[in-house]
């Protein structure tokens, strides 16, 4: 779904849409799936399982002018332990109504014949049983003489959505998964929604999962991309790193130039988010300098407050830099594809490239890149010479195609390290830590160039979408996982039961979190689950953050400490050799 941008004033956070580049489905990027969980119940004020519910209330009395406090949740895990379990139901075995009918004319389908002609979703039921409480898979088997859409309903809800692609225009009937669904012991319904097109259903297969049990989320070994980078953006990754599969930082994406999201979360829960997220779009155009002077100040305030820092780069087209819609491909008359080049341009000043430029050597679109990498590097720089590390996700979903930067693949992965060879080597940003988010493993830039992996996760309900983490931990290689962004934050519980412990959580900003008085929206998370959310043991809020000016300083002397020792048994062994 496409989703205007946040302009700076507070009025347009009141008027907009769930705000920026971002509020697409994960569905639509190729191969990047978030299948959805069943949303568990609420959590106590005790240490507490998905059975018990209780909302955790103020220490004290509020008043206006007091900044609220909640007794901290404790979170336990729910113990959904793995037993082996396998079971087929018939589709016509299923109870049938209205112009749902018994067919057998398509060939492939097993047991006595397949259901066919469901026109809405009281046509077909099937009933089925688990023997305990875990996680399963399920297999429906579909077909279809089309290209066709539908919806799986599950106890009497709409639970995910999926397509039948038809490719080779044979109609065979094929498998959709839907991965780690969290069921109760007993019996449960299933039933189809159709959408468009006409879908048969063969046959459903409940199959126990042991994803979530065999699940270990760890990072500890993981180093920064970066060489060179400095003891404040290790300090950070380490941060990260340590924390990552035991708790979770909360972040939050602000308004540009603003602060408004992160006082509003304030005021409700009475806690920051640990991370501020930040834009840098309207850096390399001239209409908004007011804009992006604020945007790096809030930045700075925050930082000096002891918050971690995160931008994402939404690029405006270098043809429309004014424009917002200009990220758009549909919007940004600029063609990736002929940026391009062999030309190894990284560290090349920009006289030179000019020159190249206007020989032939490179395209002006290429010129027109490395100008606005030039202009955006120069606000990191102010936050480099401050000390401030910086979370760095730029070129977010590319894979989906919705924006220029994500034409095909090769383009977006030559681009992705052209700006992480010029940033780091031309202008010398060593304070960031590289966060990747195209989505789509065939679009993955190398463990070389990226220090953190992230999904966006739209129009979802509120479980800990594991299977968006497990599918970007199959090219992770070890590096930490998370979720850059989402309209609706996972419940905690939730998340403690499918293990699905990601680095850090980014909350979307706009009329996700703001309704239009001004006040918390509760469409997309209620105020009591935003309370919970930030009064827990497993999640870390801005106030429990350590300094990481201690932690670089810490980091520094284990160098330093390490490298003497080297050089010291270097020393012996010459020495014994000699």
């Amino acid at each position: 779904m496409k989703m205007r941008f946040l302009s700076a004033v507070i009025a347009a956070v009141l008027m907009s849409g769930c705000l920026a580049a971002c509020g697409n489905e994960i569905q639509d990027n190729k191969d990047v799936t978030a299948d959805l969980l069943t949303a568990d119940e609420d959590i106590t004020d005790e240490e507490t399982t998905a059975e018990e519910v209780v909302t955790p209330v103020p220490e004290e009395e509020d008043t206006k002018d007091e900044v609220k406090s909640f007794k901290e949740v404790k979170i336990k895990a729910a113990e959904l332990k793995y037993k082996k379990s396998e079971k087929t139901y018939q589709a016509e075995k299923g109870k049938l109504s209205g112009t749902a009918a018994e067919a057998s004319k398509r060939k492939g389908y097993e047991g006595s014949g397949y259901v066919s002609g469901i026109s809405q979703e009281s046509d077909w039921e099937l009933e089925f049983d688990v023997p305990t409480d875990q996680f399963y898979n399920i297999v429906l088997t579909v077909g279809s003489d089309e290209a066709a859409s539908g919806g799986f309903s599950l106890d009497g809800s709409k639970y995910s959505e999926f397509t039948v692609v038809n490719e080779d225009n044979e109609g065979r009937f094929e498998n959709i998964s839907f991965k780690n669904v969290k069921l109760k012991k007993g019996k449960h319904k299933a039933a189809f929604i159709p959408e468009t097109g006409l879908i048969d259903i063969d046959q459903i297969k409940i199959i126990a999962s042991d994803e979530i049990s065999k699940l270990s989320l760890n990072a500890t070994g993981a180093v920064l991309s970066d060489k060179e980078a400095e003891y404040n953006a290790k300090a950070l990754y380490r941060l990260i790193c340590n924390n990552y599969g035991t708790r979770v930082l909360l972040a939050q994406n602000d308004t540009a130039g603003t602060n408004y999201e992160s006082e509003l979360i304030h005021k409700v829960t009475g806690k920051y988010p640990a991370i501020r997220l930040g834009d840098m779009m309207y850096i390399t155009g001239a209409k908004h300098a007011d804009q992006s002077s604020a945007e790096i100040a809030e930045a700075l305030t925050w930082h000096k407050d002891g918050g971690i820092v995160g931008y994402m780069w939404n690029w405006t087209s270098p043809n429309k830099p004014d424009d917002s819609e200009s990220v758009y491909a549909e919007n940004a008359k600029f063609d990736i594809s002929k940026a391009v080049t062999d030309e190894n341009i990284a560290l090349l000043d920009p006289d030179t490239l000019a020159e190249m430029a206007e020989e032939g050597t490179i395209s002006d679109e290429c010129l027109k890149i490395i100008t606005d990498i030039d202009k955006v590097s120069e606000q990191l720089i102010k936050l480099r010479d401050d000390g401030v590390p910086v979370l760095w996700r730029p070129l977010q979903e590319a894979s989906n195609g919705l924006y220029w930067w994500g034409k095909d693949a090769d383009s977006y992965i030559w681009l992705w390290q052209t700006m992480y060879a010029r940033m780091t080597g031309y202008h010398g940003l060593h304070n960031l830590v590289w966060v990747w988010s195209a989505q789509n493993v065939n679009w993955y830039v190398g463990g070389d160039y990226c220090d953190v992996l992230s999904a966006d996760v739209y129009g979802s309900d509120k479980s800990g979408q594991v299977n968006a983490l497990l599918y970007l931990q199959n090219v992770a290689g070890g590096k930490p996982i998370a979720m850059s962004e989402c309209d609706r934050m996972p419940l905690i519980q939730n998340l403690a039961d499918e293990h699905a412990m990601w680095a850090y959580i980014g909350q979307w900003g706009g009329s996700c979190m703001v309704n239009e008085e001004g006040g918390l929206s509760e469409e997309f998370n209620t105020e009591k689950d935003l309370i919970t959310m930030y009064n827990n043991n497993l999640t870390i809020t801005r106030d429990k953050l350590p300094d990481l000016m201690t932690m670089a300083t810490e980091i520094k002397k284990e160098e330093e400490k390490a490298a003497k020792n080297k050089s010291k048994k270097a020393k012996e062994k010459n020495k014994s050799e000699d």
